[in-house]
């Protein structure tokens, strides 16, 4: 008879204990968001699908080392779980990064696909108001020789695939022509967009992308704005902001954990944007942080990032407020309740 406690190649040694799976979930994104303060991770800048609304994440990017030339254009993205749907624009490296894929979560981080985005495309609304979008562009036309027509006349040819946010202005681009051309001024080249598959990349709460087709057309003088870089231009019906519609701060969000460790440091940022979304950078003449507590909470603080500390176990259970002040009339513009718990 084999005794169960001595180890042999057909047993595996028990070091669990039981309790382990409860503690991993109460702790289960704990780790990454430590990671997150760490140089392994980068500060970026996430944008809705028209560059409307922004604030920074910090993020893990992976695939910066790409073994081919697409891949080169590709990266994978970890961030904290709820923090991306597709069409969302990542600003990294100086440049703009579409979320092209469904992002999933493996219950402690989320992770999407992200792909760099060559070109500004602008076209008009039937409004007249000029929309932009920063897209993705691969060729359809791999092995056209980029010539058509007759012995007669000569047409010059071409294919794109475009990616592009699904938002309800995009919607409308079937059909229409747009400059897609690289040269600073005077544009000549010119795209008709024939084909919207709206459906295939439409992940419902999760976001969704558009797959266009643009076929290359003629340049017509006439009605298309090389200045402006509009195809069959209208004169706009909606002004310009002047400069007394200008924004100031709308929201205040601080971003970090709930919870404070016992003997362990917690660092948490201040996200400033205005009433369109842009970021609002941090002002010390402005804004303040504020911990508002019965008991001693040690703090570090730099720009909006302040970093909190306590390792008198006396406190475990307790709780404190922690404030964004605008000092100008001292009103409180977020707020978030921080616990102490145990640290281990």
């Amino acid at each position: 008879m084999q005794d169960w406690y001595l180890m042999t190649p057909d047993t595996r040694p028990n070091a669990t204990g039981g309790y382990e799976n409860e503690g991993f979930l109460d702790w289960k994104e704990d780790s990454f968001y430590e990671t997150l303060e760490t140089d392994i991770a980068t500060t970026v800048v996430l944008y809705n699908y028209d560059l409307s609304k922004s604030r920074k994440i910090r993020c893990i990017i992976q695939g910066n080392t790409a073994d081919t030339q697409l891949k080169s254009m590709e990266r994978t993205v970890l961030v904290p779980i709820g923090s991306l749907k597709a069409g969302d624009y990542l600003f990294y490296e100086n440049e703009y990064w579409l979320v092209n894929g469904r992002p999933g979560n493996n219950q402690i981080y989320e992770k999407a696909v992200i792909i760099e985005c060559q070109y500004l495309l602008k076209w008009q609304n039937n409004n007249g108001d000029i929309i932009e979008r920063w897209i993705n562009l691969t060729s359809a036309s791999k092995y056209d020789v980029g010539e058509n027509g007759n012995h007669v006349v000569v047409l010059t040819s071409n294919n794109y695939t475009i990616l592009i946010p699904n938002d309800i202005e995009s919607f409308d681009l079937d059909g229409k022509r747009v400059f897609i051309d690289l040269h600073p001024t005077n544009p000549t080249r010119v795209f008709k967009i024939t084909r919207t598959d709206d459906p295939l990349y439409n992940y419902n709460s999760h976001g969704g992308i558009l797959n266009l087709i643009a076929d290359k057309v003629e340049l017509n003088k006439d009605t298309d704005n090389q200045e402006l870089r509009i195809c069959d231009y209208i004169e706009q019906t909606t002004p310009p902001l002047s400069p007394d519609n200008e924004t100031s701060l709308s929201t205040a969000v601080i971003r970090g954990k709930k919870e404070l460790k016992c003997g362990f440091q917690r660092s948490y940022i201040a996200d400033l944007s205005d009433s369109n979304g842009n970021v609002v950078d941090w002002d010390d003449s402005k804004y303040k942080w504020n911990v508002l507590s019965d008991f001693n909470v040690e703090q570090n603080i730099s720009a909006n990032t302040i970093t909190l500390y306590t390792d008198n176990e006396e406190f475990i259970g307790s709780s404190f407020l922690l404030q964004i002040i605008y000092l100008p009339d001292t009103s409180v513009l977020a707020e978030t309740k921080v616990s102490i718990v145990e640290g281990f």
